[in-house]
């Protein structure tokens, strides 16, 4: 079963953190463990899927990790959330990538927006 806790989030107009970025957050980020399916909604990566894991999420989006290299800034997504075999209920979004960086464990953070 996952686990959840809530993290606060920060004001755009909040001082920046110390990476240099402000943090343009507008709700609360709900910290989760739970699978995920991405699919690229470009025909030109329609063989690519990515089975992951969603770190946090809002009713506005969703961050999850990745090691895949295709991702890109601006790129539409179908994400599946949750996912598994398990799950009862999936829930299919339309998304486009809004922040992406790199995380120190070799993986990329990647921070999507729904679109619909």
């Amino acid at each position: 079963m996952a686990t959840a806790t809530y993290i606060e989030a920060s004001r755009a107009s909040s001082p920046q953190k110390s990476s240099g970025h402000k943090d343009s957050r507008r709700r609360k980020r709900l910290k989760v463990s739970l699978p995920l399916e991405v699919r690229p909604f470009d025909a030109r990566f329609a063989e690519i899927v990515d089975v992951g894991e969603v770190l946090d999420f809002t009713r506005d989006g969703l961050y999850f990790a990745t090691c895949m290299p295709h991702y890109f800034m601006g790129m539409r997504l179908l994400v599946t959330f949750p996912f598994g075999e398990k799950i009862a209920a999936h829930k299919k979004f339309l998304g486009s990538i809004v922040r992406m960086e790199n995380r120190p464990e070799g993986t990329v953070g990647v921070a999507v927006r729904f679109l619909l």
